[in-house]
């Protein structure tokens, strides 16, 4: 079991024959203040199974964690991966879609995917201040 791929985005979806489609992919964003909340995102993550695997039960876990360790989503479940021949892989992706998750300052946040006994997968997220763009009086706040 291994874990090939995890990305946020603006959205995703699977297609009726199985293709991952993913629109504007990020590892970061800005606000022009705080607290702030981001309106959405999706977290998408792909799990591979091989022979060894077939038939076990793996616990999954997926949180979004602050500096400080804090939790600001969650969400787990239990993945049986079907039987795999050897020499073979089953894949499965799964997406989270995540609305109105608030951020209370800026800072570096990350998505920790845990899967049976592999070591966690980590996503980072860092959330930045923006600064107003610089107006045409130079002030640097909008008319």
């Amino acid at each position: 079991m291994h874990i090939p791929m995890a990305l946020l985005a603006d959205d995703a979806n699977m297609s009726q024959d199985g293709k991952l489609n993913v629109l504007g992919g990020f590892d970061r964003m800005a606000a022009t203040s705080f607290p702030t909340v981001h309106p959405k995102m999706v977290f998408i993550f792909r799990i591979q199974a091989e022979y060894a695997d077939s038939g076990r039960n793996f616990p999954v876990r997926v949180r979004l964690v602050d500096e400080d360790g804090g939790v600001l989503f969650e969400a787990g479940g239990d993945l049986v991966p079907p039987r795999v021949e050897p020499g073979e892989f089953a894949s499965a992706t799964q997406i989270f879609t995540l609305v109105g998750i608030g951020f209370r300052r800026p800072g570096s946040y990350k998505f920790v995917l845990e899967v049976g006994e592999l070591p966690p997968h980590e996503t980072p997220l860092t959330v930045l201040q923006a600064a107003w763009p610089m107006g045409e009086g130079g002030e640097g706040a909008p008319n």
